[in-house]
């Protein structure tokens, strides 16, 4: 703390003290998003980007199992002497969200996406894709540091293509207000840097079929 707060002028670093000191108490309750909000530079590169071509594969996507030990919360609110103040409880699903963004990612790199069930696709001549949600967290001390692991299968007529493991990290940037919006804007980083990879490894997977 001592190191950040000396990098910034006077007027900002009390600032910041008394901004954490004053909103530190008090369940943060964020909707979570997916996919994270860019800036509008951002959105005008995302917007003149080529959209992929249509892949002929439909894939399966089962529901990821929620292998969290705190199935509530999925952040944690600091004071600014570092000490937990409040939880961070969504207002919706993990394990929806999660699935909601997995099938965002693969529609948007050409895929067909079909819902499926656990346990009801072992020899399905589709691809299906499972896995199981390990963390979703948001910490925050000064900045936020969202973090997302989780581990995703693939496989096609029973045989598995891909079993790893995918984490990823994200920050909505300094913490001076707490608001649930950054809590949830810094999860949804965490969770597309962690999907990206996986896709990229999928992507190749098939492509060695």
């Amino acid at each position: 703390m001592t190191g950040m707060i000396q990098g910034m002028s006077a007027p900002v670093a009390l600032a910041s003290i008394l901004c954490l000191t004053g909103c530190a108490f008090g369940t943060r309750q964020p909707t979570l998003i997916y996919p994270p909000v860019s800036s509008s530079v951002e959105s005008s590169v995302a917007h003149a980007a080529p959209i992929p071509p249509a892949k002929n594969i439909q894939i399966v996507l089962v529901p990821f199992a929620d292998q969290r030990s705190n199935k509530e919360v999925v952040g944690t609110v600091r004071n600014s002497f570092g000490m937990k103040t409040a939880d961070v409880v969504p207002t919706n699903s993990v394990p929806d969200w999660v699935f909601q963004a997995i099938r965002t990612e693969l529609q948007n790199n050409g895929y067909t996406v079909i819902s499926g069930t656990s346990g009801n696709n072992p020899a399905s001549p589709n691809v299906v894709v499972s896995g199981e949600i390990l963390n979703v967290f948001c910490d925050m001390y000064f900045s936020y540091t969202g973090q997302v692991s989780l581990i995703a299968r693939v496989s096609r007529d029973g045989k598995e293509l891909l079993n790893k493991h995918y984490a990823g990290e994200g920050s909505a940037g300094l913490a001076f207000a707490m608001t649930g919006k950054s809590y949830a804007q810094s999860l949804a980083l965490a969770l597309s840097s962690a999907l990206k990879r996986f896709v990229s490894d999928l992507d190749k997977s098939l492509a060695s079929e």
